[in-house]
């Protein structure tokens, strides 16, 4: 497993450099559980990047349904976290917005953001 600390940097960057230990730690437990999962459904891996909403994952798999099964669960859970208040556009996209309950939305957006970086890289 290799730490690519650019990727990292740059999820800081785009998610939110306000909240950023939790961005840390979403990035974390996402590719620990990209692992777990790929244990659990016996596919070798070959090399892990870590590197925030860039990490990537090598193996004998083909597709990349092992890389996106983290992100959608990551997503499903914020929105199962979220609470009724609505969100606006713009503080989804503004990495800067100051949030009452920042770990859910922070979820969404990692998770929004890895499964875009998922989808433009396996469409070269």
């Amino acid at each position: 497993m290799f730490v690519d600390l650019i990727g990292i940097f740059l999820t800081v960057i785009i998610v939110s450099p306000r909240y950023w230990f939790i961005v840390l730690l979403l990035s974390f437990i996402e590719s620990a559980f990209t692992v777990l999962i790929s244990m659990a459904l016996q596919s070798s891996i070959t090399e892990v990047v870590a590197g925030g909403i860039f990490t990537t994952v090598t193996g004998s798999f083909n597709n990349n349904l092992i890389t996106i099964i983290c992100p959608f669960l990551l997503l499903l859970f914020g929105i199962g976290l979220h609470r009724a208040e609505k969100i606006p556009w713009l503080d989804l996209l503004n990495p800067i917005a100051d949030f009452k309950r920042p770990l859910p939305v922070l979820m969404i957006k990692t998770a929004l953001c890895r499964i875009l970086i998922i989808s433009l890289l396996s469409s070269k």
